[in-house]
């Protein structure tokens, strides 16, 4: 069993009326997502900008309750109005994968959000363990879920008022 199937997962999914390649170009572009997301305030690319593409890396911004924090991540795959996903790490620690999924729908897609957890072994128990302290989240799990549901719904009334 890999690393990536025995770690729990968050999924949560929305219709969106528009054509999957404009969902997949609004949340590939990482500095975006503090419009939709109630705890990531965006990101800062590394190196040069333009198309994203596996192996670009960013800084992600995030804020969930007094203190912020940035992780390093790294987009895993990046297939255009189809799937973006990118591994979250923290001082060289794997924290977790997101993935984000588009399905063509007759009157528009289908955008699945999944979250990865990926913290494992010691380092990954020391992380959870202090993870609360810096980022006022006490079950990751559950605040996921629901900052998902809220990024869904942010993102899709986003783009089909064209914003």
């Amino acid at each position: 069993m890999s690393e990536l199937t025995a770690a729990p997962r968050v999924a949560e999914s929305i219709v969106v009326q528009v054509p999957p390649e404009v969902a997949y170009a609004a949340v590939s572009d990482v500095a975006r997502m503090g419009e939709w997301s109630p705890e990531c305030r965006g990101a800062w690319i590394i190196g040069r900008g333009g198309h994203p593409c596996k192996g670009m890396r960013f800084l992600g911004r995030n804020r969930a309750s007094w203190l912020p924090w940035v992780t390093l991540c790294r987009v895993v795959e990046a297939t255009p109005g189809r799937v973006f996903a990118f591994d979250v790490s923290l001082s060289g620690l794997p924290l977790s994968r997101w993935t984000y999924r588009f399905v063509q729908l007759p009157h528009g897609c289908e955008v699945t959000e999944e979250w990865q957890d990926r913290r494992s072994g010691l380092p990954g128990r020391l992380i959870t363990a202090v993870a609360p302290l810096l980022t006022g989240v006490v079950r990751r799990t559950a605040r996921n879920r629901t900052t998902m549901r809220s990024t869904l719904t942010a993102l899709r009334d986003a783009l089909e008022t064209g914003r």
